[in-house]
This record gives C-alpha cells, sequence and structure tokens, in this order.
C-alpha cells in the first residue's frame, strides 16, 4: 500500500493507495480507478459521489496535487 503523496504517478491504481474507508468507498463506487483521474477531476465533480464531501476533497488535493500533465507542462514565455 502506498500513501496519498504528490509524487503519485497519475497511473496509480486507487487500490494501491491508502485513502481513508470513506473516500475509498466514494472513490469506488464513483468508479474512479486512478490518481490522475482523481487529480483531473473538479471539485464539483468529487462532490457529487456519495459520500465524498468538502473535507474529503480538501485532503485529496492537499495530498495529491495537481494533475502531473498540469506539472509537467513547460512555462511559455512571455512574447515580446
Amino acid at each position: 500500500m502506498l500513501y496519498p503523496a504528490l509524487g503519485l504517478p497519475d497511473e496509480t491504481p486507487i487500490f494501491n493507495v491508502r485513502f481513508s474507508t470513506r473516500i475509498t468507498n466514494a472513490l469506488n463506487g464513483a468508479g474512479v480507478k486512478t490518481v490522475g483521474e482523481i487529480r483531473e477531476a473538479s471539485d464539483a465533480t468529487l462532490l457529487s459521489y456519495q459520500d465524498l464531501g468538502a473535507s474529503s476533497i480538501a485532503r485529496l488535493r492537499e495530498t495529491l496535487g495537481p494533475a502531473q500533465s498540469d506539472a509537467l507542462k513547460p512555462k511559455r514565455e512571455n512574447p515580446r
């Protein structure tokens, strides 16, 4: 089992991550399979999952961080 962390790859299956029982059940019930799906979902989408509230979403955002695809995108330089 892995602990939720910023460095987890997006492809990490959620069944390999040690979330609280409530979060695990909510994500499984919604059909979420990977850490990347959590990162990519909007807060509104996550709130629509049964038994997933604002504090659980805050915990997910705090521990998992943004989608890695966004974190790895090169910064655009300002045109001169």
